[in-house]
């Protein structure tokens, strides 16, 4: 009878050792996962922020989607619990990264204009996921209306121009080799974009007559304050 009383107990300490291992190693489990999902959005954002980089000249916006990685990164290194120390040095890269980004001195080259119709494509799918990413920062409070109105309309200054400065950069490579024919084609394939847009920048309108004018041959290019993004900035802020 002893015997029996042993092995019961036993069974039930064997049986609640299993179900506590179960539990623990389900929450493992939930932990990584959690820490994936974490990872992922991570490096969604920072293609984001790698496209702003490369295409509009204010740096805070990009500055406040990293800022959005951060916080990723904090949430990931809460979740860890046995070694912490890639996380600290991600979270320290990032940091030091929006630092930089206020750095007038580190600013690289950017530019509207892309190579293929799938660079516009990807190019302008970070754009508009950058539009939704500021509209959240304003949701919770971290940017104020005046911004968000300001950062949208940069970014969707931005959209636009990613496929028309690519048409017309198309058009320039057509006139160095003569062919004058597919130039004109591109121009007016920009200047439709700028027709169709609603956009209220002054610019638009501006591009519009010159465009007009390089079709007809009396123009070469457009004006400087219109190519670079870094001038048309300072139409915005």
């Amino acid at each position: 009878m002893t015997l029996i009383v042993v092995l019961i107990f036993l069974m039930l300490i064997t049986l609640i050792a299993v179900s506590v291992i179960n539990r623990m190693q389900q929450r493992q489990r939930e932990r990584r996962l959690k820490q994936r999902r974490l990872r992922n959005q991570a490096d969604e954002l920072s293609e984001v922020v790698t496209c702003l980089e490369q295409t509009i000249p204010n740096r805070v916006i990009t500055r406040h989607i990293n800022d959005m990685i951060i916080s990723l990164q904090q949430q990931m290194l809460a979740l860890e619990d046995k070694n912490p120390q890639h996380i600290e040095a991600a979270i320290h890269k990032s940091e030091l990264y929006s630092e930089e980004l206020l750095n007038p001195q580190t600013r690289p080259h950017i530019s509207y204009q892309r190579e293929s119709d799938a660079q516009i494509a990807k190019t302008q799918l970070h754009l508009n996921e950058a539009m939704h990413l500021i509209t959240q920062l304003a949701a919770r409070g971290v940017i104020n209306e005046v911004e968000l109105d300001a950062y949208l309309s940069e970014l969707r200054w931005a959209y636009l121009m990613v496929s028309v400065m690519s048409y017309v950069g198309q058009g320039e490579k057509s006139m160095a080799i003569s062919d004058r024919f597919s130039a004109q084609a591109f121009y007016r394939k920009a200047q439709q974009l700028l027709m169709e847009s609603m956009h209220q920048d002054p610019r638009r309108l501006k591009m519009i007559k010159e465009l007009s004018e390089m079709v007809d041959g009396d123009r070469v290019s457009l004006s400087r304050e219109l190519r670079e993004p870094a001038s048309a900035a300072l139409k915005l802020h």
